[in-house]
């Protein structure tokens, strides 16, 4: 009898006790927690997946545009789909590029559209996919279990190439650009350097104008220069560019010199090369328009010179010469390369003119590109023309003496201009067959 009553007494204390209560919440708590955390686990990986994909798009969309420049589409589709391979192996992530997935078309940027063009270079659109139709789609996890158990991510990458406006028509220096006072650079144009500008008082930059560099804040100016130079603050912007400018004399001498190039002049009727001796000044007895001239120097600092008031028009001029512009000469559609790498391998005397003043009219501009540097005292006139010198670049220019043109240097830009900057939207400027610049626009 006493057992029986020992015996029930632990029966209704073992059911009295609240010990061990927590266990069944904690295992509901536990399954919940891990509910959670797969449910996590499934969606970062579904976010790593794009990111990857992301990533896949735009490496593979950019190779593709910048092979297009020089190859066939064909070509360029393998090599888009040679990098997604190298990124996202089929052996692994099954075929997440295919040939149908490479569009190239062209971009409107005002309306973000980009419209499937055959045979462009213009723009690209790629798209990367994980989906079920080609059996590759991303796994889930946990998410099986209410019959989620792939997902379907597909990730879109389009680029365009540009031209930026600053190489169109500006002063564009590697190291710096100088200018000093009482000038006024119309809407449209550009100051840039990779390094810094510097800016004297009184100068007027309207509304469109550009004046950039890497970082605004190097900006040189006086004090309270922002209000002695209106415009200017709200012209700055950040930016850097590669000015590769060896490559660009590159072109413009294989576009000056080679007739099957696609920047080759069409004012050259005659490709048979005019020898002339560098001891003899250029003149318009010398001159032949129409014709490529050579003149070779012992050295690359001895100087060919031209006379005082010659017009050398409808001509290419190549040399390994310093050449040297007497006063009121006049360059119109003439191609003048010299590979002097000396700091004055173009100079000249008060007045000299390139290009020809006809406000913006389409033609008439000429192309100095040098290996070495460009400097000019006094009146320089520059109308739709281009400079393009590998080292520095210094001129005084005449009253309203610049117009539609640009100056590139690979050193600096030093430019009293003293007048009315003017900008020719591109109307007046000689091509040289230059490389675009590549931009993800989506």
């Amino acid at each position: 009898m006493l057992r029986l009553v020992n015996a029930f007494s632990r029966l209704r204390r073992s059911a009295e006790s609240e010990s061990g209560a927590m266990t069944v919440l904690g295992l509901y708590l536990f399954a919940a927690c891990c509910c959670l955390g797969g449910i996590a686990l499934d969606i970062s990986h579904s976010y790593q997946m794009r990111t990857r994909l992301q990533v896949t798009a735009d490496s593979a969309a950019h190779a593709a545009l910048v092979r297009r420049q020089t190859m066939s589409e064909t070509d360029a589709v393998a090599a888009a789909i040679a990098i997604v391979e190298e990124m996202m192996p089929a052996a692994r992530y099954g075929q997440v590029v295919e040939a149908g997935d490479v569009v190239f078309g062209t971009w409107n940027a005002a309306t973000r559209q980009f419209t499937e063009v055959p045979g462009s270079r213009n723009a690209v659109l790629i798209d990367t996919n994980q989906i079920a139709e080609r059996a590759n789609a991303s796994p889930s996890y946990l998410l099986r279990i209410i019959g989620l158990d792939r997902w379907n991510i597909v990730r879109r990458s389009v680029f365009a190439t540009y031209y930026p406006r600053c190489f169109q028509e500006g002063f564009v220096a590697e190291d710096y650009v100088d200018i000093t006072s009482n000038n006024t650079f119309r809407r449209g144009f550009c100051v840039h350097s990779n390094g810094f500008v510097e800016m004297n008082n009184n100068n007027s930059v309207e509304s469109g104008a550009i004046v950039s560099m890497p970082n605004r804040d190097s900006l040189v100016i006086p004090n309270s220069g922002f209000d002695r130079n209106p415009g200017l603050e709200a012209s700055l912007r950040d930016a850097y560019y590669d000015l590769d400018v060896p490559a660009r004399f590159e072109r413009a001498m294989e576009n000056a010199s080679n007739p099957a190039a696609a920047g080759f002049p069409d004012f050259v009727t005659n490709t048979i090369v005019v020898d002339l001796n560098w001891r003899q000044p250029i003149d318009s007895t010398t001159w032949r328009p129409g014709r490529i001239h050579r003149v070779t120097c012992p050295r690359d600092t001895q100087r060919v010179r031209i006379s005082n008031d010659t017009v050398l028009r409808d001509g290419v001029l190549l040399t390994n010469c310093e050449v040297a512009f007497g006063q009121g000469t006049t360059a119109i559609n003439m191609r003048l390369i010299t590979t002097s790498t000396s700091v004055d391998s173009i100079t000249g005397a008060n007045g000299i003119r390139i290009g020809d003043p006809d406000n913006c009219a389409p033609g008439g501009g000429s192309i100095f590109a040098t290996r070495g540097g460009m400097r000019v005292p006094h009146g320089l006139e520059l109308h739709g023309s281009r400079v393009i010198a590998q080292g520095d670049v210094s001129f005084a220019a005449a009253v309203n003496g610049i117009g539609g043109s640009s100056i590139v240097a690979g050193g600096n830009i030093s430019g009293t201009a003293n007048g009315d900057v003017g900008y020719c939207n591109g109307n007046d400027q000689p091509g040289i067959d230059d490389r675009p610049y590549f931009m993800m626009v989506f």
